[in-house]
């Protein structure tokens, strides 16, 4: 299961849970911070963005 978004062009969205395996891949950062669920509690050090990744300083590297 997926999305395409129009903010990315010839990007493709996946849902982590949709994969066969999700734990072949690791997550490098968290997109729209601001409007995650008050009780919702992430301690990593993963860069976090409060919008999406057109509003980070550079992503060139995602």
């Amino acid at each position: 299961m997926g999305f395409e978004a129009d903010h990315y062009a010839g990007g493709m969205h996946l849902y982590a849970a949709s994969l066969e395996d999700p734990n072949d891949f690791k997550p490098t950062f968290h997109v729209n911070w601001q409007s995650k669920l008050p009780w919702l509690e992430m301690h990593d050090d993963l860069p976090k963005y409060d919008s999406t990744l057109l509003h980070a300083p550079d992503n060139s590297d995602y």
